[in-house]
């Protein structure tokens, strides 16, 4: 498995759309080829920030696969308008 970290930062007063965003966010993910688990989280520490960790199956589920499927266009659609920046790291399973 491979996790998916995307960090967002959301514009200034948006964070409660983009947090009411997030359900059809989750279901659009678990609904993706290879998608297993979808967590969102908020920064304790920086305003308008948060994380999306998503497990996939492989990482070219989410880099080959899921970019050109009705849940990836779901995804974007739905947090878009919320998003000012965002960066994407993804990690092995494998704790070392």
């Amino acid at each position: 498995m491979v996790f998916e970290h995307a960090h967002f930062t959301v514009h200034e007063g948006m964070d409660e759309g983009f947090e009411s965003a997030y359900p059809s966010v989750r279901e659009a993910l678990l609904h993706a080829p290879g998608c297993q688990s979808v967590a969102l989280h908020r920064s304790a520490d920086r305003p308008g920030v948060y994380l999306l960790r998503v497990g996939w199956d492989t990482l070219a589920d989410h880099t080959e696969r899921f970019p050109g499927t009705e849940q990836s266009r779901q995804v974007r659609e739905a947090i878009g308008p919320y998003v000012a920046s965002s960066d994407l790291i993804h990690f092995e399973e494998t704790t070392l």
